[in-house]
């Protein structure tokens, strides 16, 4: 699964190994990584995953991961993700939702409850677009797994969220809700433009 833009700057991660005096090989080895690595991204030609920006910050010797990112446009949910190096799937499953409901929220401010329905109808299983949570990809998943049976019958397995704003969101992101607010605010708002520019194109 692709990891979303999250602003990594190179440049600041430059300017943090010169303020500190540091070689790539004294990166390398304190955030555990290979010196050719470190190389690309002091070069910009690779951008560090979000489990290693928090690694290879501490290693220039700031404490804040999101010091090496461009912040200009405002904080998203995909900067709380990476500020605390959890990839997408990581903070799914730490949500106890589907990866693609996790990537929707970061990349829209919202998810819709896909799976969260009425009991499945035999005209549904071979009709997708009437009960869309009927797609077979989604049923293997381990955290679909749980309340498939509801008063002896099969019901669609939980996709996604029922509400935003419950306290796991806020320890998954180790932010206070203000913070998660605020990022889900700026998202909703660059992805309304966007369909604005797109209706008017």
């Amino acid at each position: 699964m692709s990891e979303a833009d999250y602003g990594y700057d190179c440049l600041r991660l430059r300017a943090a190994r010169e303020a500190q005096g540091l070689t790539v090989a004294e990166i390398a080895a304190a955030a555990g990584l290979s010196e050719r690595a470190v190389t690309f991204y002091l070069a910009g030609t690779r951008r560090p995953r979000a489990p290693v920006l928090p690694r290879l910050a501490r290693a220039v010797g700031s404490p804040e991961p999101l010091d090496l990112c461009d912040l200009r446009d405002g904080e998203g949910i995909v900067h709380l993700r990476v500020r605390v190096g959890k990839s997408r799937v990581q903070i799914a499953a730490a949500l106890g939702w589907h990866p693609d409901t996790s990537r929707d929220w970061e990349l829209a401010g919202r998810a819709e409850d896909k799976m969260g329905g009425e009991q499945a109808r035999e005209s549904d299983l071979d009709q997708p677009e009437r009960g869309r949570w009927a797609s077979a990809p989604f049923f293997n998943r381990d955290v679909l797994q749980r309340g498939a049976m509801v008063d002896g019958g099969w019901r669609p397995p939980v996709y996604g969220p029922y509400q935003y704003g419950n306290p796991s969101h806020f320890a998954a992101f180790e932010v206070p809700a203000e913070r998660l607010r605020q990022a889900l605010q700026r998202i909703r708002a660059d992805r309304e433009a966007q369909l604005g520019e797109l209706l008017r194109g």
